[in-house]
């Protein structure tokens, strides 16, 4: 009896990004220039390869899974944007992903374009609207500024204020983890 033989993971990674060494990381992934993997995070690139931006923050038990292959013989690509946050134990199967967004602890997004600047609070859950008259094959995407939350997952539009002072957050958070997460976890090596 034969076992079945796991497919070879390809990491390509940027130098300035920073990969913990305890990650679980299956299928083609490119990491893009000053993104930050954190230990326990899992990457899957199983319907087709995963190509994360410029960046990008990806807390402990993130699990990013790209399983949107339109057929067995042609893979899709998972596009994520640059300067997203993938917080402590968030799961994301969206079909794409833009810009500046953040997915809080325990978020489940799925089947769904995300565009810029979207947050997904926390314990939400997105899946695709149903669809209605014509547009029923094509998938749906999120307008910028979509804001989840709530424990009914309910979606509004905000303007945008505070973004700057949440920029600057996120610099000083990226800087401290740059010092220090290479002092306590082994880092990986591409």
């Amino acid at each position: 009896m034969s076992r079945p033989v796991a497919p070879v993971s390809k990491v390509t990674a940027h130098s300035t990004s920073l990969i913990c060494q305890d990650i679980d990381i299956r299928g083609d992934v490119t990491v893009g220039a000053g993104s930050i993997i954190h230990p326990k995070a899992s990457i899957l690139a199983v319907g087709g390869p995963i190509v994360i931006g410029e960046g990008c923050l990806i807390e402990e038990t993130a699990v990013i899974v790209n399983r949107w292959a339109s057929d067995f013989r042609r893979k899709e690509v998972l596009s994520i944007g640059n300067r997203n946050v993938f917080m402590v134990g968030c799961r994301v199967e969206a079909l794409s992903i833009g810009h500046s967004n953040s997915f809080q602890p325990k978020a489940r997004v799925s089947g769904v374009h995300v565009s810029d600047h979207c947050v997904f609070g926390s314990g939400t859950v997105t899946l695709p609207s149903i669809p209605t008259g014509e547009q029923s094959s094509a998938s749906e995407t999120l307008p910028p500024y979509t804001s989840v939350h709530g424990s009914l997952s309910e979606r509004t539009i905000w303007d945008g204020s505070g973004q700057e002072m949440e920029e600057n957050v996120y610099a000083k958070h990226v800087d401290y983890l740059r010092e220090i997460l290479p002092k306590f976890n082994r880092m990986r090596v591409v």
